[in-house]
């Protein structure tokens, strides 16, 4: 028998990290997802899960049981199992089972060839053009098919010499303070790497990182007195992960200029001060 955790209030949720194996969560109020949730065991939505779409979500492994509703997304990955309602969104890898209905938005992509998916209601299938995959579905379901876009297109980013993007540092205008790779984004600052290996993957050493909008930066990093800053970047020393990566609206960077720091929609606020 599972162990039952009722979550009721905020904190209780803002505490949460992981459902673990031979637990069942269950949420009973709308809250909001301020964190990545990782979910082995059981996570029963009752209520609304406000899940921003800037990549905070639930993700769902192995065998793991989701039942989603209203503005909830669910990444569901192995043999995980979603049932989606209403406005969810889901995103379905391996052999998970997706149930989407009324107003539900999947997404599959390469890894998504043996999953199951039935579709109802006015529900809608993002699919890659070439990915040979049976949907069960009726009438009013639209499958739209996808062509692979770059990383410029995807986050409506002009591709020119110079684009400014964002990356979100500590009140002292820090990134991975305490570490031997802390670094200091000083406005008016130009920040060169000293180890350029981008390379060596999408996360870790080697690179920096920045996102098309500052808000995506929220998960990254959250700490009290974080700020946003903007960055001037030329498009020789930006570097994009082509497969499949895992933050699509991330991409590395050699060096850049620090421009000023911003609000979480990139405005100057020293302009509205």
């Amino acid at each position: 028998m599972n162990k039952i955790i009722e979550i009721s209030t905020q904190e209780q949720l803002d505490a949460l990290k992981k459902v673990s194996v031979g637990e069942e969560v269950i949420i009973t109020n709308d809250l909001t997802l301020n964190c990545r949730l990782d979910v082995f065991g059981v996570l029963k939505i009752k209520a609304r899960l406000n899940c921003s779409w800037n990549g905070r979500y639930v993700v769902a492994w192995e065998n793991a049981s989701v039942v989603a509703r209203e503005n909830a997304s669910v990444e569901a990955w192995e043999n995980a199992s979603v049932v989606a309602w209403e406005n969810a969104s889901v995103e379905a890898r391996g052999n998970a089972s997706v149930v989407a209905r009324g107003n539900a938005c999947l997404r599959l992509d390469q890894y998504s060839p043996n999953c199951k998916v039935k579709l109802f209601g006015f529900s809608v299938c993002f699919k890659p053009f070439d990915l040979k995959i049976s949907i069960q579905k009726t009438e009013n379901v639209h499958i739209q098919e996808i062509k692979p876009l770059d990383w410029f297109e995807n986050n409506g980013i002009e591709k020119k010499e110079k684009i400014i993007l964002y990356k979100k540092v500590s009140k002292d205008f820090k990134t991975q303070e305490g570490t031997p790779n802390e670094t200091l984004w000083k406005v008016g600052s130009k920040v060169t790497h000293p180890n350029w290996q981008p390379k060596n993957g999408e996360c870790g050493e080697g690179k920096y990182h920045a996102c098309s909008r500052p808000y995506f930066c929220d998960e990254f990093r959250n700490q009290s007195g974080d700020k946003y800053i903007a960055i001037e970047i030329s498009l020789k020393d930006l570097y994009e992960w082509k497969d499949n990566p895992s933050y699509p609206h991330k991409i590395g960077f050699r060096k850049g200029k620090v421009l000023f720091e911003c609000d979480k929609f990139g405005k100057d606020i020293s302009q509205s001060k």
